[in-house]
């Protein structure tokens, strides 16, 4: 296999990739900071730079359910997005796959999960103990930074019921 056929790229909404040269693109975290316009630029990009049949995975926050509110969603965005000094716009799981579909990009697994992220076990299970214990210590030391992870835990807990992470791989046509 060609070195050009296994490249793996990591994309925004530009990236100087050749036309249909990765046969994976991944991304974490990265569309549900951004507005609607940039989450399609970036799904757009993402689809450019993939060959037919490259997958394209995203590992994002979901809203629960698909009939949230509109007022709970603002509510949840707001929150989020005082406590991480980004705007969090995050879909629902039915509103993910059509962002990518309308791109080209047919899903080939979802799968949603509770959103325990800065939880003490997902930490461990996630970073091991050296790694947990490191970010303990960045936050012990740095107030700033404890003030936005206990602010970030909290909306993560108040809204538990309507957060959930969510990976989806979809596959270029």
């Amino acid at each position: 296999m060609s070195a050009q056929r296994n490249k793996c790229a990591a994309i925004s909404k530009e990236t100087e990739l050749p036309d249909a040269s990765a046969s994976v693109v991944y991304g974490e975290a990265m569309l549900t900071m951004q507005t609607e316009r940039h989450k399609a630029e970036i799904v757009a990009e993402a689809a450019r730079g993939l060959r037919s049949g490259g997958r394209y995975g995203i590992h994002e926050l979901a809203l629960e359910p698909d009939a949230l509110s509109e007022e709970l969603e603002q509510e949840i965005q707001q929150a989020l997005s005082g406590a991480i000094h980004i705007g969090a716009r995050p879909l629902t799981p039915s509103e993910w796959p059509i962002l990518l579909d309308e791109r080209g990009l047919q899903v080939e697994l979802q799968v949603s999960a509770p959103m325990h992220l800065l939880e003490p076990r997902r930490l461990l299970r996630d970073e091991g103990v050296a790694g947990t214990l490191r970010f303990a210590w960045n936050v012990v030391r740095t107030p700033h930074a404890r003030r936005r992870i206990r602010a970030m835990r909290s909306g993560f807990r108040r809204y538990a019921e309507q957060l959930s992470a969510i990976e989806i791989v979809a596959v270029k046509q």
